[in-house]
């Protein structure tokens, strides 16, 4: 079901007497968590549609603007949540977690881009637009999202959403000034957190991972074998239960 605050639309799923997980997609595809939303019989299912992203494209992604909306969500519910964030979702969650760890009871933290030097951007960068704009085909689309394990209604959601989504915005999502030197807050904070990659990603990202594992005794790591940049979808199950099995303990 969608709902909108003032500043942001979001999908919620569950009842609301339920604990809540906040879910932080990644770039593209709102719909990141969909296998995850069969968790509501227990869970209050929180989806952000991030600024730039799904039914918020109207406006350009910007990362402190979103962290802003993000953080504005979560009060209103007027307790602790549990933070999950992937790829671009992730680097968000670095950022909330380094600097309002107090509304959260804990954060899975997977696959962020944390290490990224001048080169990796560029590469980056290209990557996403062409991305992009293969994802404008409205048939292309449909394939990627049938690719990324979105269930049908999430995928005919995605083609549509896709359609509006700004260059600009791929473009800020990639730069968005989130790294090891912005997010110092991370090494103290004290929540439980685990952070995710898979064997099979770039380099950057599973030493982005191991990182924040090193800079906080709180932080688990996992490097999951044979797994790309495709946990929650493609490796619902595992990951299914590897987030009740967190919250559970959390």
């Amino acid at each position: 079901m969608e709902n909108k605050n003032k500043l942001m639309c979001y999908e919620k799923y569950g009842d609301e007497d339920k604990p809540i997980i906040v879910f932080l997609h990644g770039a593209f595809f709102v719909h990141t968590f969909g296998r995850q939303y069969l968790l509501s019989d227990r869970y209050q299912i929180i989806v952000p549609h991030i600024m730039g992203y799904g039914n918020n494209t109207e406006s350009v992604f910007e990362a402190e603007k979103a962290v802003a909306q993000i953080i504005e969500l979560i009060r209103s519910f007027n307790q602790k949540v549990t933070l999950v964030g992937f790829s671009l979702g992730a680097q968000l969650a670095c950022k909330i977690v380094a600097e309002y760890s107090s509304l959260l009871n804990g954060a899975i933290i997977v696959s962020p881009l944390i290490l990224k030097d001048e080169n990796v951007l560029q590469l980056c960068q290209r990557q996403t637009l062409k991305q992009l704009k293969t994802m404008k085909n409205k048939n292309l689309c449909k394939i990627i999202g049938l690719m990324n394990g979105l269930p049908a209604k999430q995928r005919k959601e995605f083609v549509g959403q896709m359609q509006n989504v700004q260059e600009e915005t791929i473009i800020n999502s990639v730069d968005n000034k989130i790294c090891f030197e912005t997010i110092k807050g991370f090494a103290n904070t004290e929540i439980p957190m685990l952070a995710i990659a898979g064997e099979k990603e770039g380099e950057e990202v599973k030493r982005s991972v191991t990182l924040l594992g090193q800079c906080n005794k709180n932080c688990r790591v996992e490097i999951w074998k044979k797994a790309k940049h495709n946990i929650p979808p493609v490796h619902y199950k595992r990951f299914n239960n590897v987030l009740c099995e967190f919250i559970n303990k959390a």
